[in-house]
């Protein structure tokens, strides 16, 4: 983890160098996050910050709002598309309240990994769904990339998915989340990412889920030390900005921030991604137990809920078939 730190400190002494250096007349961007310092999407946020003021030579620099200070992550959406909040970095996840399509993203077992969601991602059905924010909300995601599995935090053992049965479970805000644990025979219950630490260690849930480099953040699995590796979602990353804002800066500097998002959403997917192993083994060290599944039934499950879902308007009918389909 000291590589993480190392980081932390370059890209925050790179900011404040090219601070000095900027004109009066450059152009200040807004930037927010609604985790944890330290967290994935909190280092793809810094690594933003530090490239996009780089490769503009402080035409634009970047006022970086971190941590969970402006509220949760639909808090933060609401902001940013009111125009309070310019840009935002986060998971993917958070527009599933902007267009039922993104519901997918937080579905059991849609993804056969990485690669595969990135294949979606640069897909004309992602830019379809992604189109459709931009015309009804007025936000534009600048670029998005898969980053860890989401697996199992829990007070005790769970080797099966009949241990899941009944278990008080920690959902996000999502509808789609929601219903898969419902699906999976949870009892869940939606509480804010902030505060899931507390929620397990005073039994209030019984387990939670997330990427592991997220969720050590929170110390999950000091509180819940029973991990198992579910890897039911694939989780993400993405930047995004509001359309009203993004259209004041001129052609270029439109281009330099779009190409410093894509950079630093590629930057952490890569981390994140080499890191899982790292991360798993600190939780061990730390006490933790971990298990692995037969997902099987899960995902037996999570597919037998498809077509009532789909039949419901969760999103859009045949789209979790398109997405297998591509390769």
């Amino acid at each position: 983890m000291g590589m993480i730190s190392s980081f932390r400190r370059v890209a925050c002494g790179s900011a404040i160098a090219l601070a000095m250096t900027v004109s009066a007349h450059a152009e200040t961007l807004m930037l927010v996050n609604s985790d944890a310092i330290g967290s994935i999407t909190d280092r793809m946020n810094e690594y933003f910050a530090a490239d996009l003021e780089k490769r503009s030579g402080g035409d634009i620099t970047v006022n970086y709002i971190a941590g969970n200070s402006l509220g949760s992550g639909p808090q933060v959406m609401d902001q940013m598309i009111a125009g309070s909040v310019e840009s935002y970095g986060n998971v993917l996840a958070w527009y599933a309240s902007l267009d039922p399509d993104f519901q997918i993203l937080t579905w059991g077992f849609t993804f056969r990994d990485a690669d595969h969601m990135q294949a979606v991602i640069d897909s004309e059905v992602f830019s379809e769904i992604s189109q459709r924010v931009l015309d009804n909300h007025g936000v534009r995601i600048l670029s998005a990339a898969p980053t860890q599995p989401r697996i199992l935090f829990a007070r005790s053992p769970v080797r099966s998915a009949e241990d899941l049965v009944g278990l008080q479970m920690r959902v996000p805000e999502i509808e789609a989340y929601l219903e898969l644990w419902k699906a999976f025979e949870t009892r869940p219950t939606q509480v804010t990412w902030g505060e899931v630490y507390l929620g397990l260690t005073t039994g209030v849930v019984e387990a939670a889920e997330g990427p592991p480099s997220a969720a050590v953040e929170q110390r999950f699995h000091e509180a819940a030390p029973h991990v198992t590796l579910t890897n039911h979602i694939m989780s993400t990353v993405s930047l995004s900005i509001n359309e009203a804002r993004f259209q004041q800066f001129s052609e270029q500097q439109q281009a330099w921030i779009i190409e410093s998002a894509q950079a630093a959403t590629a930057w952490v997917a890569g981390v994140s991604q080499g890191e899982t192993q790292e991360v798993l083994d600190k939780m061990v060290e730390d006490g933790a137990t971990l298990y692995k599944i037969d997902i099987a039934p899960l995902q037996k499950k999570a597919m037998g809920a498809v077509e009532r879902l789909e039949a419901r308007g969760m999103w859009s009918k045949g789209l979790f078939e398109d997405i297998q389909a591509i390769e």
